[in-house]
């Protein structure tokens, strides 16, 4: 018995060993079965392969020699007729933006009667945007010579502004909710009131008219009291919710000067369930329920003008979109735009603008039930509900500016990037292995420690010497207000000296004045002397009577002569006048 016992038991060992030898041979037969430990290490190095973030192997690849050669200009005969033309690399600018400056610069307009303009040009602009090369034709030498003047003073490198954004977004709200439901049957004979107390009938409801997911929550306390016949059945539902959300975001821009950037977040939402009737087979109507959808949108758009003394003008447009919760009866959901435009603003170089700050505080406190008994303390709970809810948001965007330095070195970001991607079970696990006592950890905390240290002694020797350039710059200052101040007192001296001059020549010109007058004076009273005098001599010539002369006969031997006429005293008069 024994025997049979054990030869059975061999037989099934037999059989067992057969039938693995028959799976292992139909299994490796199929090429389809999956090998497990093949996939995880076919999908391990996959995982691997895309999670690598590679160094560029030689970022500093110099430029072909032809784009550093200097403008050329080529004389050429088309058509019998000698021309130039500039070849020129636009180190700064695209070309297509040189194109235009040179052609609003150069280009000639005419007006023919009826106030239409035609262009005259007497050059040729070609821009080659592959290449970013700027070609100009010009008949002279002399106008080549003038194109590439402005093309000089214009190609500079334009500033690049990097522009720290700061958005704040604060939402709470305050919801106070009771429902009640009020049923009375034969109280005084055949008296009736209310009706059955469920969520589905609601005596007095509150914002389960806006939201019907509101009869799920919510403390209820109830009474049921009576036999059949005369029952009173009381139901109050009371909801009380607190919350708040905040937003903070912190993205980062670089824009060249006058040139635009945005950012943009865009959702898809639903916002509502539409029944659409549409015709069937034998004219059945068939009803089929849609989705309408709604993108909600935040955009931020910045324009940096960077101005020559130091200020930084950002013309800014801000879109702030919202899904906010169902409101109503009629449970439409509510969606929300808010625009912000500013466009002419100056702030100094690494200073925050603030935008916005809108605040938006809303109550609503709605009160519904028997009236009377509403109002009267205790009892109101059960012939009165109430729907009250208080929400305030706000928003704030703060924006630095600051001059950009140009982007940072490839290492420094893949060492970034790798960082930031790297597992932490799968670095503690490299760490653990390949350094179990720790030293390496210990030695890079030591080396950040000396480099924070070296960093610091940097920063403060910066400080330093911002202080001493200061200092510098103030003694300077200073010594420039004492010169001009000294200049000051000197002009402020001579300005005196010319006064006094002045005073005395006003005093010599005086003193002149009044010796002239005293002539003046003198004079005038010789001549009223002289004129006394006259009319007195006058005055005695009418007074004395005329004699007159009787004639004598002359003696013998003399001729008779007239006598000599005398003077009268009018002539004396007038020879005194």
């Amino acid at each position: 018995m024994t025997d049979a016992k054990h030869k059975i038991s061999h037989n099934r060992e037999l059989l067992f060993v057969a039938f693995l030898v028959l799976g292992a041979v139909v299994l490796q037969g199929c090429h389809d079965w999956p090998d497990e430990r093949g996939t995880a290490i076919e999908a391990q190095n996959i995982l691997r392969d895309i999670g690598r973030v590679n160094a560029v192997a030689d970022p500093n690849i110099p430029r072909p020699a032809v784009y550093q050669s200097a403008p050329k200009k080529i004389k050429q005969v088309v058509g019998g007729a000698e021309e130039w033309k500039l070849v020129y690399f636009c180190r700064y600018h695209t070309a297509e933006n040189m194109k235009q400056i040179i052609h609003e610069q150069f280009a000639t307009q005419l007006f023919n009667q009826k106030g239409q303009s035609t262009t005259i040009q007497d050059y040729t602009v070609t821009a080659n945007p592959a290449t970013n090369q700027l070609i100009v034709r010009c008949p002279l030498e002399s106008d080549i010579d003038s194109v590439l003047e402005i093309i000089k003073e214009t190609d500079i490198p334009p500033i690049q502004v990097k522009i720290e954004c700061l958005v704040s977004e604060l939402y709470a709200d305050l919801t106070v909710d009771r429902e009640t439901s009020v049923m009375i049957q034969n109280l005084f004979g055949e008296m009736a009131i209310g009706g059955e107390p469920t969520n589905e009938y609601l005596a007095f409801p509150g914002a389960a008219l806006r939201d019907p997911a509101r009869q799920k929550f919510g403390l209820k306390v109830g009474v049921d009291q009576g036999e059949e016949g005369h029952r009173i059945m009381a139901l109050v539902d009371i909801l009380v919710s607190r919350g708040y959300l905040k937003i903070l975001m912190n993205p980062t821009l670089e824009v060249v000067n006058g040139q635009s950037a945005k950012i943009q977040s865009k959702q898809h939402l639903p916002l509502q369930q539409v029944t659409v009737q549409s015709g069937g087979f034998g004219g059945t109507p068939v009803l089929r329920t849609q989705t309408e959808y709604y993108d909600i949108i935040d955009q931020l758009e910045i324009t940096p003008h960077v101005y020559a003394d130091g200020y930084i003008g950002l013309e800014t447009q801000v879109q702030i979109a919202a899904h906010m919760t169902p409101e109503g009866i009629s449970q439409m959901p509510i969606v929300t735009e808010r625009t912000i435009t500013n466009k002419d603003n100056r702030i100094r170089i690494g200073e925050s603008l603030i935008i916005g700050g809108i605040r938006k505080s809303e109550k609503r406190d709605v009160i519904r039930g028997v009236p009377i008994l509403k109002d009267i303390p205790g009892l109101n709970l059960l012939f009165s509900g109430r729907d009250f809810e208080e929400r305030a948001t706000e928003v704030i965007f703060i924006l630095t500016p600051t001059i950009s330095t140009g982007g940072k070195p490839n290492e420094d970001i893949v060492n970034l990037m790798q960082e930031r991607h790297s597992s932490p079970m799968t670095q503690a696990l490299h760490e653990a292995v390949m350094d179990p006592l720790g030293i390496k950890a210990r030695e890079q905390e030591q080396e950040r420690k000396v480099e924070a240290a070296h960093e610091a002694q940097m920063q403060s020797e910066a400080e330093k010497n911002a202080a001493r350039l200061e200092a510098m710059e103030t003694g300077q200052q200073i010594q420039d207000l004492s010169a001009e101040l000294q200049e000051a007192k000197v002009q402020v001296e001579q300005a005196s000296t010319k006064a006094d001059q002045a005073v005395s020549a006003a005093e010599a010109a005086k003193a002149q004045a009044e010796q002239a007058t005293a002539e003046a004076q003198q004079a005038k009273t010789e001549a009223e002397k002289a004129k006394a005098q006259a009319e007195q001599a006058g005055k005695n010539a009418a007074e004395q009577p005329e004699q007159k002369a009787t004639p004598q006969e002359p003696p013998a031997g003399q001729s008779q002569e007239p006598a000599p006429q005398q003077e009268t005293p009018q002539g004396s008069s007038q020879e005194a006048k």
